[in-house]
């Protein structure tokens, strides 16, 4: 069965309508997680999220439209969580352990992502569907990850320092997807073992530049 688009959809205009739009989101989330987002339908996401068909298009027009909003969920999360690393003194990281920093600067982000697997299947789709992508908040991230390095690493040149700065981004990245293959460890990759790495990581890297720096 093809899924109907009506001409126009809606944004919530009181409490009850955004709460009918979390749930649908959640549904939508639960039903992308497990079968992928190209076998999702609407019909499939009005049934998960226990609504009309009728209440679904009064919101959203199409599929397409409900994976755009729940993206758009994930990224205004990752952006609250980028504004508070932004707002940590400079003083903190200088004076944070090698297990304090990754634990301030990429814990958080890991935490989000075990908490919401749906986003590894929105940024790793395994389809042509939907992908989740957002420049600006990846320019931000990679801007927080300089900023601490420059204040760790103060005599490593730029150059250097932007290939680690895509190294702490990329080692997640691998994490992501073994994470989602292996469900039933995704916690222990992304919350004790990747963490562990990227501690290591980091502490070679101050090794290396106290060394010969």
């Amino acid at each position: 069965m093809t899924d109907k688009k009506p001409s126009s959809s809606r944004p919530p205009q009181q409490a009850r309508g955004r709460e009918r739009v979390s749930a649908i989101l959640d549904a939508c989330a639960r039903l992308t997680l497990l079968e992928g987002a190209a076998q999702v339908t609407m019909h499939g996401i009005a049934r998960e999220a226990g609504t009309s068909i009728g209440s679904l298009y009064h919101f959203f027009s199409d599929k397409q439209r409900v994976l755009e909003a729940l993206g758009e969920r994930h990224i205004q999360s990752l952006a609250v969580i980028t504004d508070e690393l932004m707002a940590i003194d400079d003083s903190v990281w200088v004076d944070e352990s090698a297990e304090g920093v990754i634990a301030r600067l990429i814990v958080p982000i890991l935490r989000y992502t075990e908490q919401h697997r749906d986003l590894v299947s929105l940024i790793f789709p395994l389809d042509g569907t939907y992908r989740l992508s957002n420049p600006d908040l990846r320019l931000r991230i990679e801007g927080i990850y300089a900023r601490v390095l420059q204040i760790r690493l103060p005599d490593v040149n730029a150059e250097a320092r932007q290939t680690y700065v895509l190294a702490l981004i990329g080692l997640p990245m691998g994490a992501f997807q073994i994470a989602q293959e292996n469900n039933a460890l995704s916690r222990r990759i992304l919350i004790e073992e990747l963490p562990r790495a990227l501690t290591s990581y980091l502490k070679a890297l101050e090794g290396l530049h106290k060394v010969t720096g």
